[in-house]
């Protein structure tokens, strides 16, 4: 397993690890198989997204902004949101590998998605031949 750490700067942000997770496939030498991507945070996730146009990242904030109501959390540290958008997006992803490369569509990539920075975060990654 290889553990990278992201810093973020902002209290919501995308961070595109893309590379930290293909050289994890590289390190592992796995041709074919899979990639696990693990973020053991509860204020935070992995997702694949849009890396071509940054636009479709400020929109996936804002729209993340505007999806829970001004509510009462009972949660007193002011960071239920993040709580919620973490566990509605989930703490892992399973990539395909071949040939030795990450497998993903044209315009994808692999994001750390902050929820309740700026923080360091730790993001694991496991590559397991087919």
């Amino acid at each position: 397993m290889d553990v990278i750490e992201v810093a973020s700067q902002h209290r919501r942000q995308l961070i595109d690890i893309t590379s930290f997770v293909q050289q994890a496939v590289g390190a592992g030498e796995v041709e074919e198989g899979i990639c696990h991507v693990f973020v053991p945070h509860t204020t935070a996730a992995p997702l694949v997204s849009e890396n071509a146009d940054p636009a479709v990242g400020d929109d996936l904030l804002a729209a993340l902004a505007k999806m829970v109501p001004d509510i009462r959390f009972r949660h007193a540290e002011g960071n239920s949101d993040a709580h919620l958008f973490a566990a509605l997006i989930g703490p892992g992803l399973v990539l395909p590998v071949s040939g030795g490369e990450l497998v993903l569509g044209r315009w994808q990539a692999v994001f750390l998605l902050e929820l309740d920075g700026p923080r360091r975060r730790e993001v694991w990654i496991t590559c397991l031949r087919a």
